[in-house]
């Protein structure tokens, strides 16, 4: 190491006074766009709602595993999933039945829905399935079942008259509905150690519950509550898990032919990277503040520049005309506007992905696709922007599994993920194919040299964090290095902080480089003018990166020819601007 440090400063000086005289230097080999490891292909295989009295076949397992404890009234997991059930379907359903829902539509905003369309974007938003809201409408007022409804029965589909009649027309009752499960859902999972809140009826009873209440029974009971009263809910709890058994099979019946957990499938959804502003809140994300924020690093965060408290997605900092793009092949089930109840409506995509997974891609500015329309990966579905309820331009990504949002990112922190063991949570796991998880063991195929391995060389006192792949990383502030207007004195220089990664390559070939850039607190805003220095078969090149855009990601330092023994990448903190940070951590490199 002491041999190779003189080596090292030597090439970066050599490299950055050469290029002082241009304020924004290009690499003599340009970075390539963003790989992509091929990922399994998903199978967007045509659904069949059920329509029969009888429980549809599970597919049969090789091994099946023990069967899951049948729930005495309706299985959790069917409370926010129905899988393969699209827009398309629910249009179908409507229309063999004879039912006057099938030709209603909303206007909203400056764009008119269909009923499905309508249900499956409330229903996708809020997490729950969307054959029991068809459920509880046709208990309460019989307009799936078939044939006309008079004007009472729309007026008042879900039977909820409370609020004074505020609540009154098919559109209020059904957003009526889906918000009352939604909030049903968020207080049962924020309950802690005290009973949820008190079931209110419709004669403005109140029922307190007990602290063991089932998850699917409080959620239920919260939704037919205010349209009965106290000596009439078990009636009407019974007939609605009747009734959803009638039209689509028995709800108490544990799935056991859902997806499973997928290998990572997904790309980034923009043409180049753009910054984080807000993380998933791995502590409820249900959109209420609960006093606690903790990010996939599973750290509990107090600053909200990770991310504000109960957010269900990621934030990117874009705007018009960057272009939203679908993140994996899939099936779009809503375009359009979203109702979420503020001055304006949200434009917004959300595809599925026929391996239970869906994407959801809220405030877009303009849409690109339709309802019904199959995607690609790389498809622009719009533009984005700051419609519905948005401070600022920006992209919300969503994804759920199994209906119930997770992070696509996973899960890093050392204790157990609080929202995979919440009630209403789910299991997140790493989501990227172009990019290997920070914090997972890695494909074997690929490799990277970080901190702790031997091809790791570092000279100068940098700092650590206990934040950036397998759990840690160095930073140091960086000094201005020169431009044409102001070059740099070589007379003054002092001896910059240096890193360099060696890999140890099985041969000769085209590799692309990636390193890690951590996002984390550290009392620095990221560079936005890190230079690598690479050593390749044909030379070096030298390539800048933006650190405050690249944070929580693999920064592209391009394509090139590698020889085994001459192979090498360093930064230091020589940089395009002056006392801000950089980063030092992994740096992965990819045979092409």
């Amino acid at each position: 190491m002491n041999c190779l440090r003189p080596l090292l400063i030597l090439l970066l000086l050599i490299a950055l006074v050469a290029c002082s005289a241009t304020p924004d230097p290009t690499p003599p080999s340009a970075p390539s766009p963003t790989p992509t490891l091929p990922p399994p292909t998903a199978t967007l295989a045509p659904a069949t709602l059920p329509v029969s009295t009888s429980t549809p076949t599970p597919t049969p397992s090789p091994e099946p595993a023990a069967p899951a404890p049948r729930d005495p009234l309706f299985d959790p997991q069917r409370i926010s999933y129905a899988h393969g059930v699209t827009t398309g379907d629910i249009q179908a359903l409507l229309e063999a039945r004879g039912s006057s829902l099938a030709t209603v539509r909303f206007q909203i905003g400056d764009r008119s829905h269909s009923f499905a369309e309508t249900l499956i974007n409330l229903s996708s938003l809020y997490s729950l399935n969307p054959l029991l809201l068809l459920t509880f409408m046709d208990v309460q007022s019989g307009l799936v079942s078939g044939g006309q409804g008079s004007p009472e029965q729309l007026a008042w589909a879900m039977g909820y008259r409370g609020g004074g009649g505020a609540r009154q027309g098919l559109y209020s009752q059904l957003r009526w509905a889906a918000l009352e499960m939604r909030f049903a859902l968020r207080d049962y999972a924020l309950k802690g150690a005290a009973a949820p809140p008190p079931l209110i009826f419709a004669d403005d009873t109140r029922q307190t519950v007990n602290a063991e209440i089932s998850f699917s029974r409080y959620i239920l009971a919260r939704v037919v509550a205010p349209t009965t009263t106290p000596d009439l809910l078990g009636v009407r709890m019974e007939s609605v898990v009747n009734s959803y058994a009638r039209l689509f099979g028995d709800p108490r019946e544990p799935p056991s032919d859902w997806p499973p957990l997928a290998e990572p499938f997904l790309t980034r959804p923009m043409e180049r990277n753009f910054p984080v502003t807000s993380f998933f809140d791995h502590d409820a994300p249900l959109l209420r503040p609960n006093g606690h924020i903790k990010t996939f690093w599973g750290r509990a965060e107090t600053d909200r520049a990770f991310a504000y408290d109960g957010h269900t997605g990621w934030d990117y900092g874009m705007g018009p005309p960057e272009r939203i793009l679908a993140a994996a092949d899939g099936l779009v089930i809503f375009a359009g506007n979203s109702d979420d109840g503020c001055a304006t409506p949200a434009r917004a995509v959300i595809i599925d992905h026929g391996n239970g997974y869906r994407t959801l891609y809220w405030h877009l500015d303009s849409l690109a696709v339709t309802t019904g329309q199959e995607v690609a990966r790389g498809d622009i579905l719009g533009v984005a922007g700051d419609s519905g309820c948005a401070f600022g331009a920006h992209l919300h990504l969503q994804v759920q599994y199994l209906g119930r949002d997770v992070d696509p990112y996973g899960w890093c922190g050392r204790d157990a993920d609080p929202w995979a063991m919440n009630p209403a949570g789910q299991v997140s796991i790493w989501l990227w194919a172009d990019m290997p998880s920070p914090c997972a063991p890695h494909p074997p195929d690929l490799i990277i040299v970080d901190e702790n391995d031997p091809g790791f060389m570092m000279a100068g006192a940098w700092q650590e964090h206990p934040i950036g792949y397998a759990g840690a990383s160095h930073f140091a502030p960086v000094s201005f290095a020169g431009s044409s207007a102001q070059p740099y004195r070589t007379a003054n220089l002092q001896a910059p902080l240096v890193a360099a990664w060696r890999p140890t390559l099985p041969h000769a070939g085209r590799y692309q480089i990636m390193a890690y850039i951590p996002y984390a607190l550290n009392g620095l805003d990221e560079s936005r003018h890190v230079r690598y220095l690479i050593r390749h078969a044909e030379g070096t090149s030298l390539v800048e990166i933006n650190g405050e855009r690249e944070r929580n990601w693999w920064a592209d330092l391009g394509e090139y020819e590698l020889d085994p023994e001459t192979a090498l990448v360093s930064v230091s903190t020589l940089a395009g601007d002056n006392r801000l940070g950089v980063w030092v951590d992994a740096v992965v490199f990819v045979e092409r």
